[in-house]
């Protein structure tokens, strides 16, 4: 399901990613880590492997823009969602808090302009 349209509550985003038929339903441990497991006692490499099956499930995902959005929303602290983890999840919600940057432009100040000068400073 692609939209550009997407509901703004959390229950309309849930609703939206469960009807869609998301893959991340068929093999739940595939998102979470094997059951009874703590992600801290799953080897490395199984993580890395089971992590890299899981994102490839999440790029075919026809919900997988509504399933980010619930993601940034709802900042879940485990498993894969939208293929990204937690911590990868923090980056980028910290990314869009982040005020932009204004570009710098000459448009302000006409080309023939002389260049301003600092007292102290050659």
């Amino acid at each position: 399901m692609c939209t550009s349209k997407l509901p703004l509550s959390l229950a309309g985003l849930r609703d939206v990613v469960l009807a869609g038929d998301p893959g991340c339903l068929c093999d739940p441990e595939l998102f979470t880590g094997p059951a009874g497991t703590e992600p801290e006692d799953e080897p490395p490499g199984d993580r890395a492997a089971r992590i890299a099956v899981a994102r490839e499930v999440c790029a075919a995902c026809p919900v997988r823009l509504a399933c980010l959005a619930y993601t940034l929303r709802t900042r879940p602290a485990a498993g894969l969602w939208a293929g990204f983890t937690p911590e990868e999840i923090a980056v980028l919600v910290a990314a869009a808090n982040r005020p932009a940057r204004p570009r710098r432009s000459t448009a302000l100040r006409p080309a023939s302009a002389e260049p301003v000068r600092i007292a102290g400073v050659a």
